[in-house]
């Protein structure tokens, strides 16, 4: 008798979509927390990197591909719109070039991409904080009405907690850009804040608009939401390892205006500015999702 050889079932397309986001999702918040111990902020740039394809996947699962690539084109276009209005007139960020490349006119293609990636994680980050609001956009009843205005100003606040604790890194310490008149807030000015609250406002108001007019997000499990909230809560989490790695530092760094920064100073001012800044949102958007608010339990 000839013996039959049974192969296994293919694994379900969507499956393997799954554990593509989840090891996006692990990789990122392994690259936060631990790179940071050498003192640099290579960490932070690798975990955003890794959003991009997390977003990628997630959005499609998430939105159905047309929305999916609604959200890159408003968040990829506007970002970039203002970002090369800010560096050609000053507004909305402030006075500043950045020194990478390759370059979309005066700002680099991976700056975009960085847009779309951590803008979808915030996105979804304040969506579980208001209880899956993002499945809540529509013009035809109240809640709706409010979700459409009130998601967007919550996400843009997400996503530029990120921003406060971080930018001081990435252009001072860093270099990735350069503020020409250096600023307060170690060497970033205030205005670079309110740039960023409207520019991620603007472009999340768009796509909160757009599917408020079509069908909205699918309904999945409260877990699938997991995956973006340990990104975000790792990006802040990043910022301790840092200090960890810079604590001991008597470096100083000196920005375009000439004023020196102590690094231990700015590692521990950006920790603290994480801990009740990113921490505290992914903390809530935790609770949520273990409660089951507004879904089905995990």
């Amino acid at each position: 008798m000839t013996d039959v050889v049974k192969l296994a079932p293919p694994v379900p397309i969507g499956k393997v979509l799954d554990y593509a986001q989840w090891a996006f999702a692990i990789a990122a918040a392994a690259a936060a927390v631990l790179l940071p111990l050498s003192g640099g902020n290579g960490g932070t740039v690798a975990a955003l990197l890794l959003t991009i394809p997390f977003a990628a996947i997630h959005g499609v699962r998430r939105y159905g591909w047309k929305l999916f690539i609604v959200f890159f084109v408003v968040t990829f276009v506007l970002s970039n719109f203002f970002e090369n209005l800010s560096i050609l007139t000053g507004f909305p960020f402030g006075h500043y070039y950045y020194t990478g490349e390759p370059k979309l006119f005066y700002v680099p293609i991976a700056v975009g991409l960085i847009y779309f990636g951590l803008g979808y994680v915030s996105w979804l980050v304040a969506s579980t904080i208001l209880d899956r609001a993002d499945e809540d956009l529509n013009l035809h009843a109240r809640s709706g009405r409010i979700n459409v205005v009130l998601l967007p100003i919550l996400a843009a606040a997400v996503m530029t907690a990120f921003d406060v604790g971080s930018d001081s890194v990435a252009s001072t310490v860093a270099h990735t850009w350069v503020w020409k008149s250096g600023g307060g807030m170690f060497g970033v000015p205030y205005t670079n804040y309110l740039g960023w609250w409207l520019v991620t406002y603007s472009f999340f108001q768009v796509f909160s608009l757009i599917i408020a007019l079509g069908s909205g997000a699918r309904t999945v499990k409260a877990g699938a939401l997991l995956p973006p909230v340990i990104i975000y809560l790792s990006l802040g989490l990043s910022s301790v390892s840092y200090f960890i790695g810079r604590a001991s530092s008597a470096e100083f760094v000196k920005d375009q205006a000439g004023v020196s920064w102590s690094l231990s100073q700015l590692a521990e001012a950006m920790m603290t500015i994480n801990i009740f800044g990113l921490v505290v949102f992914a903390f809530i958007a935790c609770a949520k999702l273990i409660r089951g608010d507004g879904t089905t339990s995990l």
